[in-house]
């Protein structure tokens, strides 16, 4: 799809997919979504012999069940009524672990072929673990802050881990093989030091060819992961502690060329990510700033010395 007409389908695809964002859940009752307004909750079962996600194949199970939910109205953060879905963001807008498939537009609307699926289902099966199913990104992005979720850029969708939403997703990530899709664990490391001496004072604090530093955006708040002194003055240690911990939601430790930070300055004829407010410091990966970065979310870099950047 051209970058410029993206999205003026959306209301079709919603229209076209309300019954899908509908779904009649196979371990409950029917959520009633219909069209363009808010959804209402799902129903999740509650009783361990009627569990569908144990019954089902887990692909079958996944694309009845959780797909859907993808397609389900809520709304853009601090607005009222917005058809967003999450779609809205990953599925033309981002091109990071959290990727899917635009749906098929037909002449009355759009779905997801199987093949379609099956890829979407590989990348929502990276983001789960049937070992510690209540750790899984898939269920800690959308959820509150306030009842143990992450810092999502999309906004809340649950409020507590009693949604049914939640517990449906809950249900079918606890019915997945274990020894299938249980993460590794994640050795590489990314270094708080390079960040502290190299990253945050000069890629972060210093304009590239004229334009605004990413300081000048990204100070403060819930995306300030480039802080400044107080007052013009030093950084505290603590201070750039908080920016280093900001920053990693938008670091994949070891993927540099699935970290957003690396991705949304990065121009996208140059492969970076098609949605960014501000502007763009990279026009290719072979920019050897980028290349740097790219080795210290790798662990190739690490400490004090800025030389192979700066």
């Amino acid at each position: 799809m051209n970058p410029k007409t993206r999205g003026r389908g959306f209301g079709g695809w919603v229209a076209g997919l309300s019954l899908i964002a509908g779904v009649v859940i196979v371990a409950g009752a029917s959520p009633t979504s219909e069209g363009l307004g808010s959804a209402q909750p799902l129903q999740a079962s509650t009783d361990a012999s009627t569990d569908g996600a144990t019954l089902q194949d887990p692909f079958d199970y996944y694309r009845a069940n959780i797909e859907p939910l993808f397609l389900r109205p809520r709304g853009y953060p601090g607005t009222a009524g917005a058809p967003a879905t999450c779609i809205s963001c990953h599925a033309w807008q981002t091109n990071v672990r959290f990727s899917l498939e635009e749906p098929t537009q037909t002449p009355n609307g759009g779905f997801w072929t199987e093949e379609q699926s099956r890829r979407n289902y590989d990348v929502v099966t990276q983001l789960v673990n049937a070992s510690d199913p209540e750790s899984s990104r898939l269920l800690l992005k959308p959820l509150a802050q306030q009842a143990g979720g992450l810092a999502h850029t999309g906004g809340t969708h649950w409020r507590s881990t009693e949604d049914p939403e939640y517990q449906v997703a809950l249900e079918w990530i606890g019915a997945l093989p274990a020894a299938e899709f249980t993460p590794a664990e994640v050795e590489t490391a990314v270094d708080f030091e390079f960040y502290n001496a190299c990253v945050l004072p000069n890629v972060l604090s210093v304009g590239n060819y004229g334009q605004l530093a990413c300081t000048s955006c990204h100070s403060g708040g819930q995306a300030g992961f480039a802080p400044r002194g107080a007052g013009g003055g030093g950084l505290t240690e603590a201070r750039a502690r908080q920016g280093f911990a900001t920053l990693q939601r938008l670091i994949v430790p070891g993927d540099p060329n699935q970290s957003r930070f690396l991705l949304k300055p990065l121009h996208p004829d140059g492969g970076g990510t098609y949605a960014h407010n501000g502007v763009r410091r990279w026009q290719t990966r072979s920019d050897p700033e980028w290349q740097t970065l790219a080795a210290w979310i790798r662990g190739e870099v690490s400490g004090t010395d800025c030389s192979p950047v700066y």
